[in-house]
């Protein structure tokens, strides 16, 4: 080998490893804020769940930073964050299933929705809840998992800004940097639907798990995917039909696996929700449709929309000042009108 080869192959190797010294220890010092390599996937959120593509590891737990909050979560031994739970019990129970919202995101247990309504009402609220997860998903923990614990009634949190995305696979496509869209979904059009499981690359696992570069360029070109692939101003209002048919199919599925337990769908609105009903308050077409199929299922559908949005300047502060999550507030604003919406009678089993 010439010298002039050597040098070339010592340039090529050595440039890209300066690279990752120096972004490491500008992440492990503070300097950099973008994610480190999990070095195997053993962090509390895992993306590669061989079911639902993400969740927990079970019993685990970690304290989430941030400009704004920092909380501690902890896992029981299912991979929920939730307290340690019976599989048998004889006493009344709910579980719960949802995203970020219903998980709880920056803000302690006993300050969640889910909290609130078991100290209130005297019943377990089975929490089995997930950051990241989609309606699709949602239905899946159900029916692999959370359907294993014994339970009378089911409380199913939708947010339309996140889980029409996070329900279609076409989207998922578009949002390349996006590590939590390697998923299950359900592809096709209703009826004839179909899952598929959209998995990541070994090369970019391996990069994801092992280079500081890799996390940083995820982070910057992820921002700006997901800002280009924003939203529609309030998804309550504007949704494709192929949307909402598919939510509507991956409903039916949730309601033919509960087996005819009580049940009740919680719409729960983003900022830009609460933004648009404020300047238009009029009944939204998501609801007036999903109401449709509670009405032949026998299910009972919550719209926290009109609730929230009811004080535009008190619906201002119902997120993390730096997040768009509920915060504590919020989850007591919805704790109080979701009581009074369900009723006691939610509450009397048999």
């Amino acid at each position: 080998m010439g010298r002039s080869a050597a040098i070339v192959i010592a340039v090529c190797l050595g440039v890209p490893l300066a690279f990752e010294v120096g972004f490491g220890i500008a992440v492990e010092t503070g300097l950099l804020q973008t994610p480190r390599p999990t070095r195997g996937g053993t962090g509390f959120w895992q993306g590669h769940h061989p079911k639902f593509g993400v969740w927990h590891a079970p019993n685990s737990e970690t304290q989430q930073t941030s400009r704004c909050f920092s909380v501690a979560y902890r896992t029981n031994s299912v991979g929920a964050r939730d307290v340690e739970r019976l599989r048998h019990s004889d006493r009344p129970r709910v579980v719960v299933l949802g995203d970020s919202y219903l998980e709880g995101w920056g803000v302690a247990e006993p300050e969640r929705l889910s909290n609130l309504l078991e100290a209130a009402t005297g019943v377990e609220h089975l929490n089995f809840a997930m950051a990241h997860f989609g309606t699709y998903q949602e239905y899946l923990v159900y029916r692999d998992l959370a359907s294993q614990f014994d339970h009378d009634a089911v409380l199913l949190g939708i947010v339309p800004a996140t889980d029409f995305m996070d329900n279609d696979f076409d989207e998922a496509q578009e949002l390349g940097w996006y590590e939590y869209r390697y998923r299950p979904y359900l592809v096709g059009e209703p009826p004839d639907l179909r899952h598929l499981e959209h998995r990541e690359p070994v090369w970019r696992r391996a990069l994801r798990r092992h280079s500081y570069v890799f996390n940083a360029l995820r982070v910057v070109l992820r921002n700006r995917s997901l800002r280009r692939d924003a939203p529609p101003p309030s998804l309550f209002y504007r949704f494709s039909q192929q949307q909402v048919r598919r939510l509507e199919a991956i409903l039916e599925r949730l309601i033919h696996a509960a087996q005819g337990k009580r049940m009740a769908l919680i719409l729960i609105p983003a900022r830009a929700d609460l933004k648009h009903y404020s300047r238009i308050p009029i009944a939204d077409p998501l609801s007036i449709r999903l109401r449709a199929l509670a009405r032949r299922a026998n299910i009972r559908i919550v719209n926290l929309l009109p609730a929230l949005a009811g004080d535009l300047r008190r619906a201002q502060g119902y997120s993390h000042p730096c997040d768009r999550h509920w915060n504590r507030l919020a989850n007591r604003v919805a704790f109080e009108h979701l009581r009074r919406a369900l009723g006691p009678d939610f509450y009397q089993f048999d």
